[in-house]
C-alpha cells in the first residue's frame, strides 16, 4: 500500500512538474525570448505521449518573421511597393504600418533645439494654447529631456535645426561628438524650406545631418500634418450617420496666402464661374475667426471644402485636409501631389482629386451632380466605419507628436551611422515638385 502511494504522489508531481515547465516554454515563446529554450520531455504513460516542448532559436526567429510579414500585410492597406516599404525606417513602420516598437532604450536622451527653441514653443509645447504641454506625456517613451543651451551640444544626443528660421550652415555650430544625430526639421514643402536664409540652395547643407525630420513618409522621423489608422474591431461604430442630411451647403475654401506655386486661385475663380462657391478669410469676402488658433465652424456647414495646397509635392497633406475636412465631415477636394500619393496617406475613397477632371467645370458638374445623391454623396464617408484619422499638427489645439517622435527615433531606429551628402536628391523642386497640368487642359479646351 505505501509503495503504491509514492508510486502516486511521484506521478502527480512528475505531472505537476510537466505542466509547469510546459508552461514555462510556452511563456518563453510567446515573450519571444531569444535565447535557445531547448526541452524535451516526455512521460511514457501506456506510450501516450503527454507533452512535447522543444523551442530553438531559429524557430522563435522564424516565427516572428513570419507574424510581422502577415502583420505587415494586414495593416500595409496603402499598397506601398516593395522600395517604399523599404524606404520605412523603424519609427515610420510604426506609424503607418502600425508595427509595434520594442522596449525602450535604459538610458535618459538629451534633445538640443538649436537656436529656435522658445520660437517653436507656441506650437510644439503651447498648442495654440496659454497652457505649456509636456511633450512627452502623450508618447510611448519618456526617456528623453529638451533643451535650448547651446552649451550643452558637448553633451546632446541630437541637435535639431529648423531649417525655415535658420539663417544658414554658418549658424551651425561645432560638432564634437560622432553619434551625435544632427536632424533637419522642416513642416513645409520644397518650396518653402527657407524663410529667413538668404542662401536657399539646399545643397549647401550636404554632409551635416543624419536624420531628415519632415511631413513625408521615407523621413528618418516623420511628423506629417495627420494620419490614417485602421480602426480596431472594437473601436468600429455601431451607428451609421447619414452625412448628406448635415450639410446645408456645397463647397467652401479658407485661404489668406492667395498665391501658390500651382495657380491654385486661378482655379478657384474658374470653378466659382460654374458653382456657388465661399471663400473665407484673407482671399475671399467672408470672415472667420482665428488663425491656427480658433477654429472656424462655419465650415462645418459644407458638403465639399477645397482643400488646396501652395505647392504639387508628394505627400505634403496639410490641415486643409485633415482639420478642415476630414475632422469636420466633409468630403475634400484636393490640389497638390499626384492622386496616388494622396491614395496612399488618406483613408480609401475619401477625397476627390482635381487631376480626374479635364476642367474646372467638369469638376463643378461632379460636384453638384454629388451633392444631389445622397446614397454617391454618403459612400464618400463610408471609410469611417473602418478607419479614423488623427491632427497632429496642433493647430486649433490638436496634438503635435514632433518632440515625441524624435524621442521615439532616438529609442527605435536604426542606430547605423549615416550622412545626407546629397541634400539636393531627397529635398527638391524639380523632379519633385511638378508644375500643374489643369492649365494647359483649360488652354485645350478653349482653343
Amino acid at each position: 500500500m505505501g509503495v503504491l502511494l509514492r508510486n502516486h504522489v511521484s506521478w502527480t508531481l512528475r505531472k505537476v512538474v510537466l505542466l509547469v515547465f510546459c508552461l514555462g516554454c510556452a511563456l518563453h515563446f510567446l515573450l519571444g525570448e531569444k535565447e535557445d529554450i531547448i526541452g524535451m520531455v516526455r512521460i511514457n504513460r501506456a506510450k501516450e505521449e503527454v507533452c512535447s516542448c522543444h523551442v530553438s532559436r531559429e524557430a522563435i526567429e522564424t516565427e516572428t518573421l513570419t507574424k510581422r510579414a502577415q502583420n505587415a500585410t494586414m495593416k500595409d492597406w496603402r499598397n506601398l511597393t516593395a522600395e517604399e516599404l523599404g524606404s520605412l525606417s523603424v519609427l515610420g513602420r510604426y506609424l503607418y504600418l502600425e508595427e509595434p516598437l520594442g522596449a525602450p532604450q535604459d538610458r535618459t536622451f538629451l534633445i538640443l533645439i538649436w537656436k529656435k527653441g522658445l520660437y517653436m514653443e507656441q506650437r510644439l509645447l503651447y498648442e495654440f494654447t496659454s497652457k505649456r504641454k509636456d511633450p512627452f506625456a502623450r508618447c510611448s517613451v519618456r526617456n528623453c529631456k529638451l533643451t535650448y543651451e547651446d552649451e550643452d551640444v558637448r553633451i546632446a544626443d541630437a541637435v535639431v535645426f529648423h531649417l525655415h528660421t535658420t539663417p544658414g550652415p554658418q549658424d551651425f555650430p561645432n560638432r564634437t561628438r560622432a553619434s551625435q544625430r544632427w536632424i533637419w526639421l522642416t513642416g513645409e514643402s520644397p518650396f518653402h524650406t527657407f524663410m529667413i536664409a538668404e542662401d536657399k540652395d539646399i545643397s549647401h547643407y550636404n554632409g551635416y545631418f543624419n536624420w531628415s525630420m519632415n511631413y513625408r513618409m521615407d523621413s528618418d522621423i516623420p511628423v506629417p500634418y495627420g494620419r490614417t489608422l485602421k480602426l480596431a474591431d472594437g473601436e468600429r461604430p455601431n451607428i451609421t450617420i447619414d452625412y448628406f442630411s448635415t450639410k446645408s451647403k456645397l463647397v467652401a475654401i479658407m485661404g489668406s496666402n492667395c498665391g501658390g506655386q500651382n495657380g491654385r486661385w486661378k482655379y478657384v475663380h474658374e470653378l466659382e464661374k460654374h458653382l456657388e462657391l465661399d471663400t473665407y478669410g484673407g482671399c475671399g469676402k467672408l470672415k472667420c475667426p482665428g488663425h491656427f488658433a480658433i477654429d472656424c465652424s462655419a465650415l462645418n456647414q459644407y458638403k465639399f471644402y477645397l482643400a488646396f495646397e501652395n505647392g504639387n509635392c508628394p505627400e505634403y497633406i496639410t490641415e486643409k485636409v485633415w482639420w478642415n475636412s476630414f475632422h469636420k465631415g466633409v468630403v475634400p477636394v484636393v490640389m497638390g501631389g499626384p492622386k496616388e500619393s494622396y491614395r496612399k496617406i488618406l483613408p480609401p475613397n475619401s477625397f476627390i482629386h482635381i487631376d480626374d477632371f479635364e476642367t474646372p467645370k467638369d469638376l463643378a458638374e461632379h460636384l453638384k451632380a454629388l451633392s444631389t445623391n445622397r446614397q454617391a454623396y454618403n459612400d464618400l464617408h463610408a471609410w469611417r466605419s473602418e478607419y479614423r484619422v488623427s491632427n497632429e499638427h496642433a493647430y486649433f489645439q490638436s496634438p503635435i507628436y514632433h518632440y515625441c517622435r524624435i524621442c521615439e527615433a532616438l529609442n527605435h531606429n536604426d542606430p547605423k551611422p549615416k550622412v545626407y551628402n546629397r541634400m539636393q536628391d531627397f529635398w527638391k523642386v524639380d523632379g519633385h515638385c511638378p508644375p500643374p497640368t489643369w492649365k494647359d487642359r483649360l488652354k485645350k479646351t478653349n482653343q
